[in-house]
């Protein structure tokens, strides 16, 4: 870990809120979802606790929200993006958590997820090359997926995801 190129910073939407789906509606954010596999059903709708998973909401539904506090942890391949919010998952990583949704998981994971911040051309940022408090950044995965908005059926909620490029969301990054 290099100290010098890690950094706190809050991570914001121009029209939407992001963070935690228990933050953006309540506790506990619960969603029945069917999943199918190539074309096959693969059994019947699951209830299940998706608090812990990120997400977005328009600023136009529901009251404010607080922005989502990172702690950008840098390592020779990436950063490992911490959650600073304070509460239950406060100090977890974030990480992949069901299908390709992101969501909270625990420090001490063997496979940390990690992540590349890049600028409107795919431009790898570093803390170094940041040069204004606030800039617009997208996160790359080490698979060079994105991170974007995802839609799963039978859940009301727009989850943080590994997507494609033609998905990928533009987000507010505001250093601390």
């Amino acid at each position: 870990m290099d100290r010098d190129q890690s950094f706190n910073a809050t991570l914001r939407m121009f029209d939407n809120h992001v963070n935690l789906l228990e933050i953006l509606h309540g506790k506990p954010a619960m969603a029945t979802v069917s999943l199918f596999s190539g074309g096959f059903f693969t059994g019947r709708p699951q209830t299940h606790d998706h608090s812990s998973l990120l997400g977005m909401r328009p600023k136009n539904q529901g009251q404010s929200s607080n922005p989502l506090k990172l702690h950008l942890r840098h390592t020779p391949n990436g950063y490992n993006l911490v959650i600073k919010n304070t509460g239950e998952h406060e100090n977890k990583l974030i990480g992949k958590r069901w299908l390709e949704v992101l969501g909270a998981q625990d420090s001490g994971t063997d496979d940390p997820m990690l992540f590349t911040l890049v600028d409107h051309q795919n431009n790898a940022i570093t803390r170094q090359n940041i040069s204004t408090p606030h800039l617009p950044v997208s996160f790359m995965t080490k698979n060079k997926k994105y991170i974007g908005g995802l839609k799963v059926r039978g859940s009301p909620y727009i989850y943080l995801a590994e997507t494609e490029e033609k998905s990928k969301v533009t987000f507010i990054l505001s250093v601390l």
